[in-house]
């Protein structure tokens, strides 16, 4: 059973979900003087592109929520960054096996990961790992932000690649159902050669291509995905993945209303090239009169549904 996030906005359906831990001991102290670091950069450029990429960090996250990365790519988990103390690099091999535990936990939908190491310098750690960046101490770290930079660089590469590839169906190809947690007992024995279970897959993925285009920075393309996934969703009554469709078509409206956020001029949102440390985008909080806006959207979800059932 995943956990409901009360504070989630429209933004939120295009940012990519990094989660920051820390490995072994570690002040709280410290762990939120590099949080705040690594959290600035939220909004960057990527490769001097128009496309702006949006990221989302959490240091705390429901690992049950991971498995409906499918249903709403913007709640999986595909950046991690580890932050870890050594005082000498015999402590090197205990943090890695942490950290590669870490990476376990989320490996299912997982693009890139980074463990930031403080208190040894690179060249007494003697470590050949492209994964691992070290730093003197919390205060002789400059380097923090390019670093961060580097993975989400890294990130975009992945979603772009997963999304070029999900985006190019070849003829005669089939297309993999997805589904959400409980549904796999569900499909057990039905022909996936039929009509209906085809077209189903084929509406899924097209949510699914929405919503990686939506992180993308492809506006246009996933409003299009989205409306094409409603039409072919409606027309096999799948009501949950109808529902998430009709979710990410209200997201992508609401983002090209208002490209300056749904906060108000507070919330104007600032998108810096890659090279640079773009700072914390301010969120949207309830209390705003756009707050309205969600509600309607909702309203008109909610008396949808109640057409198809009781219409």
């Amino acid at each position: 059973m995943s956990v409901p996030d009360y504070m989630q906005c429209a933004e939120d359906h295009q940012s990519l979900l990094v989660v920051v831990q820390f490995v072994g001991v570690v002040k709280n102290d410290n762990f939120f003087k590099i949080y705040k670091r690594i959290s600035s950069v939220s909004q960057v450029n990527v490769n001097n592109s128009q496309r702006a990429l949006y990221i989302r960090y959490r240091h705390q996250y429901p690992l049950e929520n991971n498995d409906w990365g499918d249903f709403q790519t913007h709640r999986k988990v595909v950046g991690l960054i580890c932050i870890a103390e050594c005082s000498s690099p015999k402590e090197l091999t205990h943090t890695f096996l942490k950290f590669d535990q870490h990476k376990e936990a989320y490996s299912s939908t997982l693009y890139d990961s980074r463990l930031f190491v403080f208190g040894l310098q690179e060249e007494v750690a003697d470590q050949q790992r492209i994964d691992v960046a070290f730093y003197p101490s919390y205060e002789d770290c400059d380097a923090v932000e390019k670093h961060v930079e580097d993975i989400i660089e890294s990130l975009f590469i992945v979603l772009e690649c997963k999304r070029l590839d999900r985006t190019s169906e070849k003829s005669g190809e089939k297309i993999p159902l997805l589904y959400v947690p409980y549904e796999k007992k569900d499909f057990v024995g039905l022909d996936p050669d039929s009509r209906h279970y085809k077209k189903r897959c084929q509406g899924r993925m097209r949510k699914h291509v929405g919503d990686l285009s939506l992180q993308a920075g492809m506006l246009q393309d996933a409003l299009v995905h989205y409306h094409m996934a409603v039409e072919l969703l409606r027309a096999v009554n799948d009501f949950v993945w109808l529902g998430a469709a009709l979710e990410g078509l209200c997201s992508a409206s609401v983002i090209h209303h208002y490209p300056g956020g749904t906060a108000g001029k507070s919330g104007t949102r600032r998108t810096q090239s890659i090279s640079l440390s773009a700072e914390a985008n301010k969120r949207h909080r309830p209390g705003t009169t756009n707050d309205f806006l969600w509600i309607n959207c909702g309203h008109r979800i909610v008396f949808f549904f109640l057409y198809l059932f009781i219409g």
